[in-house]
């Protein structure tokens, strides 16, 4: 089985909440916490990317911290901690190109040192031991961090990837869009977006995973949807230099 070392391992025996690219929206976190709270959910973890593209990325980086939720780093996170100057983005379009251009410099601009320094200790990969067996959980995918997985990749890349990491199940974010697919002994799982989601529909997402459930047809992976108060986004956003477009209650999709 490939790793990529130092891995964490976490013990999760009951259900777990997992959440992925916030990217800077404290309103979308805080919803999602407060919903997790409500449903009495034991444990809580994220898979990176607290920074970029929104308007608050300190206080979103450091809620999680001060929080005690252990997260991954995500490529936005890593490119901002170590301060290279490439968030690991991939653009589509000359609009696109422009909104992350001007992200990426004012987010490098208004993460302060502490914060960067937070960014810098996240971990690669978690290692989950669970009633289930070890299952995995990573950022992008298990060979890099800013790899897109979509739920439409051919099987055959799939099946390729399953068995050189024959875990279970592997939970991953990055291209905000949420989706839980069987291939072979395996589940992929992407847990979709509590910042920015691309798939239609503008609350925030994440994935409440029931490991003693994992093999039933259904129960195992409940995707969770949360409005969010997408004003006070809104007005944060309109307080800085970006450019994100956050769709909200009366838009479309945002953009990918």
């Amino acid at each position: 089985m490939k790793r990529t070392p130092p891995l964490r391992t976490l013990q999760v025996d009951t259900p777990v909440a997992i959440f992925s690219d916030v990217h800077g929206n404290l309103p979308g976190l805080e919803a999602i916490l407060a919903d997790i709270e409500r449903r009495g959910i034991p444990a809580t973890m994220s898979l990176g990317d607290l920074v970029g593209y929104g308007p608050s990325p300190n206080e979103v980086a450091l809620l999680v911290r001060d929080r005690g939720i252990p997260s991954l780093m995500g490529n936005y996170d890593q490119g901002i901690g170590f301060e290279t100057g490439d968030c690991g983005c991939v653009y589509k379009t000359d609009e696109q190109r422009a909104e992350g251009a001007v992200s990426l410099e004012w987010t490098q601009q208004a993460v302060t040192d502490e914060v960067k320094a937070y960014l810098r200790t996240l971990d690669d990969h978690f290692e989950l031991d669970t009633p289930a067996g070890k299952l995995l959980a990573v950022h992008g995918s298990p060979r890099r961090i800013n790899e897109y997985l979509f739920e439409d990749r051919p099987a055959s890349a799939m099946e390729r990837m399953a068995s050189e990491y024959p875990y279970p199940a592997i939970f991953f974010g990055h291209t905000h869009i949420p989706y839980a697919r069987p291939v072979g002994a395996t589940t992929f799982v992407n847990v979709g977006s509590g910042g920015r989601p691309k798939d239609g529909d503008w609350r925030v997402c994440y994935a409440i995973v029931d490991p003693t459930r994992l093999g039933e047809d259904s129960g195992f992976v409940e995707f969770a949807r949360v409005a969010y108060d997408h004003e006070r986004l809104q007005r944060d956003l309109a307080a800085t230099t970006l450019i994100t477009s956050f769709a909200g209650p009366e838009q479309g999709r945002a953009e990918a």
